[in-house]
Formats: C-alpha cells, structure tokens, sequence
C-alpha cells in the first residue's frame, strides 16, 4: 500500500480527537475564567404610612346640626270691633317695621261715639232716679216718726177711756171712738213702713242699675277706643291686606305682626347627639329646673347672607313635645339673642347651629379612618405596625374620642391600606 495512502487515513483518525480535546480545554479554560456570580440577598418591603401623634386631653367636641329660624311670638291682628276702615297707618304695608303703639287701622268711631254718649245719660238717669228715691225715702222717715208719735198719743187716750169705762165714768160711744182712732193711727204707722221698705228695695235696684248702666259705658268707652287698632308690640309685619273703605268683623284677619326680639332657632338633634349632650347619670332630676341638662345651654347660630356669614348667640328654651318614633330625634328650639328691628335676619331663614356638647376627660382625638373593623387600630412601635384594640367613646363628624392603654405619645396610622397587618415594616410620610 502506498505510504501517502497510510497518512491520509491517520489523519482523518486523529482530527476529530484533536478537536475533541481542543473542545474540552477550551470549555474548561472557560469555566476556570468565569466570574463568580454570588446569590443576591431579599430585601424587606417598606410601607409608606400617614401617622399622627396621640394625645391624651380633655375634648369638648361641637355638635353641627341645620335647622330654621322661627317666630318666637307672633299675633294674628284682629279688629275687636266690627265697621268700616276709614284710615290706615302710614307704616301699614307688607314687610314693614312697626313700633309698639303705631296706629295699624282706624274703624269708623261714629256709632260707637252715639253709643258711649247713650250710656252715659242711661247712667245719669239712673242716678237721678236712686237720688229721688232716697229723698222719698228720707220724707217717708219723718212722716213715720209723726205717725208712731200720733200712734202713742192714740194709745194712751184709748187705755185711759177703758179705766173710765170700767169705772162707768164715760160713755161707750166715747170709747169706741178712742179705739177707731188708735186703730187708724197703727194702720198710718203700718203704710209708712211698707212705703219705707218699698222705696229702699226700689233704690237698691237703682242702685244696682247705676252698676250695670256704668258696665255699659265702660264697655262703650271701650268700644270706642278700640276703633283704633295699634301695635302690641315691636316687629315686623305681614299679611297686611285691607285698605281704607272696606268693612271688617271681628274674625276678619288685619295682619300678622312677628315680634322682632323675639325670634328662635328651631332644630333636631339625632339620637346619638341627645344622648351626647347629656351627663351620664342614671340619677332622677329633683326639681323642674333641672329635668333636662340642655335648658339654657349657649349655643352659636350661623346664617351665610351672600358670601358673608352673620353669627348670632342664643340659649336653648325648650324641648319638643314629642320624640320622632322613626328616628328618635327631638326638635330643640333656643331663643336668639342681640336681635331687634334692625337686624337682617327673618323667620325662614335657614341656619346653621354649633352646640357644644358635653366635656370627655382623658381622651384622644383621631380621624375617623384610623378605627379598622369596629374597635381595632394600628400602632408604630420600632419602624412596625402593631395591633391594639380600643374603646370608642364618641363620634363626632370625620372625628373620634377613643380612650386604650398606653397610648399617650405614640403614633397611629391614620390611613389604613389592604396589605396593612401587624409586624410589617412602616415609614412615616
């Protein structure tokens, strides 16, 4: 065989073993090269939080409710005596301010005056008549005294003619005569008497018509003062609408006149403020005056007139008489103060009141966002969340008055997210 034959095959053999191990020196020249790559630690995921410090106080909180402004007083003014209108007053119109005494309207006075004058000469006939009768009376006296004198004269003349008589000393005709006389002086003495009682019953009576007769014309004078419908009071007046010439009767409606200082706030509080502003105590109220905590309690009204907003003070009155079944709120009315004829303010107005409710010792104020579930919350303590449950002692708008241990000082997460759990790390923003 040829030599270049023998080569050719032995180098077709050892080629692929030369690459082979080319191959693997390579590989492990590589692998001897390669930089070492080291497992790279977990990092511990931050939550970024919103806190607030806790702090232990006393809170007065503020209870907002909405409500109206009513009128206090008010009086629907009615004429006391029927007739014609024939005058109005200068101040007499819709919306007008009118002062304690203003003449409102005037009645025609014409027959009322004729009136007042008959029962002032009803009154002096009567006094005439009980004067004659007393003076009939004083001459039926004195005629009596000469009568009962004739009377005692008679007598003895007839008891002196019945000793003769017995005597046979005078005649039986002379004594008959006697007795006739003294019988006809007793029966003088009789009259007057009865004529005595008559005139004094007949002046009682006249007497007792002087009263009536002077009723009457105090009743007359009355009438005839009011013709003139004046105002009662100070304030504001509406519903005026009669005008000179119309003729009115005593049911006939004048005007409504709303004192002016006299105007309150009427509002409801829920169920939960009531109860808020009341002390608790399971004790009775001893006294009237003290059978309800909220009566004279100061409150604050704000009314916004454009953009300005007037605040007005008053002073709870009264409750309601009864508390809504649905709801278990009360309407609360409280009397405005510093008001009169020149403030703006009306009844209708829509109003906002503040009443301070009652004093929480030793709480602290959070937002209401801050409770999770009903009485849980998240604490900071070293950089991570801890859990802790509370008391919720008042709710009040977006605020709440809780009360926990040991919570002076420390911060609470006052926006809760879904991962939030106990023991995860925080940071403050």
């Amino acid at each position: 065989m040829p030599l270049c034959i023998m080569r050719n095959k032995g180098f077709r053999f050892v080629l692929p073993l030369l690459i082979i191990v080319v191959g693997i020196g390579a590989f492990v020249f590589l692998k001897a090269t390669a930089p070492v790559l080291a497992p790279e630690l977990s990092r511990e995921k931050v939550w970024p939080i919103h806190t607030k410090e806790l702090v232990i106080e006393n809170v007065r909180p503020e209870i907002t409710e909405f409500g109206t402004v009513v009128a206090g007083n008010q009086a629907d003014l009615r004429p006391l005596v029927p007739g014609r209108i024939i005058e109005v007053g200068r101040n007499y119109f819709e919306g007008a301010i009118i002062t304690a005494g203003d003449t409102l309207a005037v009645i025609d006075p014409f027959d009322y005056k004729i009136e007042m004058a008959d029962r002032a000469a009803a009154v002096t006939e009567v006094i005439t008549k009980g004067a004659e009768t007393r003076a009939e009376i004083g001459s039926e006296t004195q005629l009596l005294a000469i009568s009962k004198s004739q009377l005692n004269l008679r007598k003895r003349d007839f008891n002196r003619r019945q000793k003769l008589a017995k005597r046979g000393s005078t005649s039986r005709k002379s004594l008959d005569d006697s007795e006739i006389a003294f019988n006809e002086a007793s029966r003088a003495v009789a009259l007057r008497q009865q004529t005595i009682l008559r005139l004094e019953n007949r002046l009682e009576q006249y007497e007792a018509s002087v009263i009536r007769a002077r009723s009457a014309l105090d009743l007359a004078k009355r009438n005839l003062s009011e013709t003139k419908l004046v105002a009662p009071f100070s304030g504001f007046l509406a519903n005026a609408e009669v005008s000179i010439g119309q003729r009115v009767g005593t049911s006939d409606r004048i005007a409504r006149l709303i004192e002016a200082d006299r105007m309150e706030v009427r509002f409801r509080l829920t169920e939960r403020d009531f109860s808020g502003l009341l002390q608790t105590t399971n004790k009775i109220p001893q006294s009237r005056s003290t059978s309800s905590e909220l009566i004279n309690k100061k409150v604050r009204v704000r009314w916004r007139l454009g953009n300005r907003y007037l605040e007005f003070s008053a002073v709870i009155e009264r409750l309601g008489a009864e508390i809504d079944a649905t709801s278990g709120g009360i309407d609360v009315y409280a009397r405005l103060f510093d008001i009169g004829l020149d403030t703006p303010l009306r009844p209708g107005a829509f109003v906002k009141i503040i009443v301070p409710a009652r004093m929480y010792q030793n709480v602290v104020r959070v937002p209401d966002t801050a409770i999770v579930g009903e009485r849980d919350v998240y604490l900071v303590e070293n950089g991570r969340l801890i859990k802790q449950t509370i008391d919720v002692i008042r709710r009040i708008n977006s605020w709440v008055l809780i009360r926990g241990k040991s919570l002076k000082g420390k911060f609470i997460v006052t926006r809760p997210f879904p991962e939030m759990a106990a023991g995860i790390r925080v940071e403050a923003h």
